[in-house]
């Protein structure tokens, strides 16, 4: 019985959930859903790609394909699932999951002036085990042997090609799960 009621008073209420979105329309799914007359929420990344001989500095979600809008399912989940560029609400069987609170406030407590996302990176150390994420060694995995003084570049010791010694971008390698 007590389940029941939880679960009215969540149907009821007001609650974030994910919207899984067309790739590349986010902001388009996300403005058709905003002129709802919802509270959205689409958090935004720096992102860096060179380009011939200069880095762009661009933006994209901070999880490609998804974004949140906040909703009473009952009333609007309809609405929002028809809504321009919209794919689905992401579900557990049948219903809506909603996404906890806490979770959007910490997102949104990232957020700097420049209106993007920013987490701090962790050092590296040496030993860690790290994988690349992007360029010539990207899908690698190596283990850190040192930062180098610019703290920029990170020389790693690539396991996929014993252990051959690989200078690479520090934004381009994420610390592997211990």
């Amino acid at each position: 019985m007590q389940n029941k009621t939880r679960m009215r008073e969540w149907i009821n209420n007001l609650n974030w959930f994910a919207i899984h979105a067309k790739r590349f329309r986010e902001n388009i799914a996300a403005a058709t859903i905003r002129r709802l007359g919802l509270e959205v929420f689409l958090p935004m990344v720096r992102v860096e790609r060179p380009e011939q001989t200069v880095i762009k500095v661009d933006s994209k979600p901070l999880f490609p394909g998804y974004f949140f809008a906040r909703f009473n399912p009952v009333v609007s989940l309809a609405a929002v699932e028809s809504a321009f560029g919209v794919l689905y609400v992401v579900k557990a069987g049948t219903f809506p999951t909603a996404v906890d609170d806490h979770l959007i406030e910490e997102i949104q407590s990232r957020i700097q002036p420049d209106g993007l996302v920013h987490f701090q990176r962790g050092e590296l150390k040496p030993g860690d085990r790290v994988s690349i994420q992007q360029g010539p060694f990207a899908g690698m995995i190596g283990r850190v042997e040192a930062e180098l003084d610019d703290r920029k570049r990170v020389a790693i010791l690539l396991e996929s090609l014993w252990n051959a010694r690989a200078l690479i971008e520090k934004r381009w390698v994420q610390a592997e799960a211990a």
